[in-house]
């Protein structure tokens, strides 16, 4: 890195996990200097965390792992749903349109963060382990952090902002008094990572829903099953065994599944729960540290790398002084209503997973059953799973993309179509249905002279791919955030090209870098 990179202001992110590394990378890429802790090694074998879905895998392209992560996971692209061993739905992601990985992933935790701590070295960057943040205090100016050492000594630095990536039991959102209201759901859950004898890793994963309790078999690969059940009323062990397992099976799951290695066994319960902000000053939180939700859905770990990417690029961006400061402002106010839906998804497929009314639980299959085979299920729930439906702002009715709606467009070469900026915004040209070629060419020209801030792609006579059918019928200018949502469509009007030409590059500007700093309009990132 230069000397300019070097000596722009830190940040110091609290907690070494996927969705910390994933922060660390994106700040990175931009040239933000970042320390990132942890107050311990990897040691252990558990297998959390093993799906990544398509938006996630999208987002991962940003800072180039998405790609490495599909290599070392499993695909899979179909969940089937089962009640009282019998087949009543199916939702398959092979279909999704638009996406740039329509499938999702399996992969153990330990193996995302291994790809991701490599990737993180590549960019300059590396975990200080046997590092403990213990306390900090803040003011306008930065955030003072007391860390205690390998060799046990504490240390105060500063820090210009703060992020804890720490988990359910965060340190830094308790020193800096952030509220974690919810609650504990009842049921515990019991899980293990082991061989099925006789079964292939195939690309299905599968609810087993009855009214005794639940199970989910999903293929990790090489022959490996994540094996997970509600566990029985009346059980209180904390390690359960093979036969354990094995009860549950045959009680829960059609055939006679037998296990052969077992790479582990826990129970745990769940909670839902979330920070009353996710921002306070100069400090975040982001992942499990500010929200937890039901697993059901696997939903936890992606929406944390969703955070990461809000925040990611919104930091960064004020540290270079691209944006205003109080873009930051935004991190708390997009991502709490878009995780709250997350977590009340997740709530709710764990509650219909768990009818054991025999009344509530035939009304539960007949819907399954209808919404397959009309695919209505898939429709509603595939992009919600696979998280492709994250909006930030009001929704609005009809296909034509809305603020805050996410591109169907991505960061990485794909047959022609636009591609998306990491570290800018983008803008898109789009002449509408019907349009006169000379005076469209002429307007695009006068607008790339004054869009430098920005990574500008004319769509007139160009594939659009999966975009197309969102786009407005009339010319917009479509202002693309970094991180793939629409920030705004500027109507164009090519008989009044210099008001048009204003219209956009003050759009821009107010988006960027505030209204005030006109000249740094001209200025690239």
């Amino acid at each position: 890195m230069d000397d300019e990179t070097r000596e722009q202001p830190r940040v110091l992110i609290v907690g070494a996990g996927p969705v910390g590394m994933v922060l660390a990378c994106e700040l990175l890429t931009h040239g933000v200097r970042v320390d990132i802790i942890s107050e311990l090694r990897r040691e252990s074998p558990h297998s959390r965390a093993t799906i990544l879905w398509p938006r996630v895998l999208e987002l991962l392209d940003r800072v180039g792992v998405g790609r490495k992560l599909v290599d070392s996971g499993h695909y899979f692209d179909q969940m089937n749903y089962y009640s009282q061993k019998k087949m009543i739905g199916l939702v398959r992601f092979d279909r999704l349109r638009g996406v740039a990985y329509p499938f999702a992933i399996t992969i153990p935790q330990w193996r995302t963060e291994q790809v991701l701590e490599s990737h993180l070295a590549e960019l300059g960057g590396a975990v200080a382990y046997d590092t403990t943040f213990v306390e900090g205090t803040q003011d306008r100016d930065g955030v003072r952090c007391d860390l205690r050492l390998p060799d046990g000594r504490r240390e105060s630095r500063t820090y210009d902002y703060v992020v804890g990536a720490d988990g359910h039991r965060s340190t830094v959102r308790e020193a800096f008094g952030f509220a974690f209201a919810g609650r504990t759901l009842r049921t515990r859950l019991a899980i293990t990572d082991a061989e099925i004898l006789g079964e292939t890793t195939s690309s299905e994963a599968a609810y087993y829903l009855t009214r005794g309790g639940n199970m989910v078999l999903a293929p990790l690969g090489d022959g490996i099953f994540r094996v997970g059940a509600s566990v029985p009323d009346g059980w209180t062990g904390d390690r359960p065994d093979r036969s354990f397992f094995e009860t549950l099976l045959a009680e829960r799951v059609p055939g006679n599944r037998r296990l052969g290695e077992m790479k582990f066994s826990g129970v745990f319960t769940a909670h839902v729960r979330s920070a009353g902000r996710y921002a306070k000053g100069r400090v975040f939180l982001v992942g499990d540290a500010a929200h937890a939700m039901s697993p059901s859905g696997a939903q936890g770990v992606n929406t944390g790398i969703q955070d990461a990417v809000n925040l990611g690029w919104k930091l960064a961006g004020v540290l270079r002084g691209d944006y205003p400061a109080d873009l930051l402002a935004t991190y708390d106010t997009e991502r709490r209503p878009a995780v709250d839906a997350v977590a009340n998804l997740s709530t709710r497929l764990a509650r219909i997973g768990l009818y054991s009314d025999r009344g509530r639980t035939l009304a539960r299959d007949l819907a399954y059953r209808v919404g397959s085979g009309t695919r209505a299920l898939e429709k509603v729930l595939a992009p919600r799973l696979a998280q492709l439906d994250t909006h930030y702002g009001a929704r609005q009715r009809g296909s034509t993309l809305a603020p805050g709606a996410r591109v169907p467009l991505g960061w990485l070469d794909a047959g022609g179509v636009p591609v998306l900026a990491v570290h800018r915004y983008t803008v898109l040209l789009w002449p509408g249905h019907q349009y006169g070629h000379d005076a469209w060419v002429s307007l695009v020209g006068s607008l790339r002279g004054e869009l430098s801030a920005a990574t500008v792609h004319d769509l007139g006579g160009r594939p659009t791919g999966p975009l197309l059918p969102r786009l407005p019928r009339t010319a917009h200018a479509l202002l693309v955030r970094p991180d793939g949502h629409l920030d705004a469509a500027v109507p164009l009007d090519v008989h009044r090209p210099a008001h048009t030409v204003r219209a956009v590059a003050e759009a821009l500007s107010r988006r960027s870098i505030g209204p005030d700093v006109p000249a740094a309009l001209r200025t690239a990132v």
